[in-house]
């Protein structure tokens, strides 16, 4: 058998902690108090708040609805549709700890054409703009729980798009 090796990219912490800042904004904008997990491509947590105010069992689901974009590298509120006429695979899926169908989890996926080595590491070049496509890289997850799902969307495209990328998933 022959050894091979793969990199594994991901955000910076840096990055996370701005995507953090930008939803907070957000949901200051809205009026409401969130929860804010943004996850590495494992899954593994780069960083998180939870606004004061903000219920407790949110600081859980934004993390849960993070794990489950990256996992499946699909926006969580994209599954009640997905799942409509598969009952058990709906139960099935239920039934696992960290996974969820509740909107506010977002898959961050930067375009392979915005990716270049610069000698410490990958990065992305915020003043060019990218749209999602096949050809892009999953790098994080971001989610947002605490207000309404179309809030908690809005909040985590706001995390998003502070990163100069444009992956639209509206509801």
């Amino acid at each position: 058998m022959t050894l091979s090796l793969q990199t594994l990219q991901e955000l910076s912490t840096d990055s996370a902690l701005v995507m953090l800042q930008a939803a907070q904004q957000k949901a200051e904008q809205l009026g409401i108090r969130v929860c804010i997990s943004v996850v590495g491509p494992q899954g593994v947590a780069l960083a998180s708040i939870r606004m004061n105010g903000a219920p407790l069992l949110s600081a859980s689901l934004a993390e849960d609805k993070a794990y489950t974009a990256v996992s499946f590298n699909r926006a969580t509120h994209e599954w009640d549709e997905r799942l409509a006429n598969q009952p058990k695979v709906q139960q099935a899926l239920g039934q696992r700890d960290r996974f969820t169908l509740l909107g506010g989890g977002l898959p961050v996926n930067v375009p392979a054409e915005f990716l270049s080595d610069s000698g410490s590491g990958t990065r992305y070049d915020s003043g060019s703009t990218g749209s999602l496509t096949s050809s892009s890289l999953l790098v994080a997850a971001v989610g947002v729980s605490g207000g309404a799902v179309t809030q908690d969307i809005e909040c985590a495209e706001a995390a998003i798009a502070a990163l100069g990328i444009n992956n639209s998933y509206g509801p």
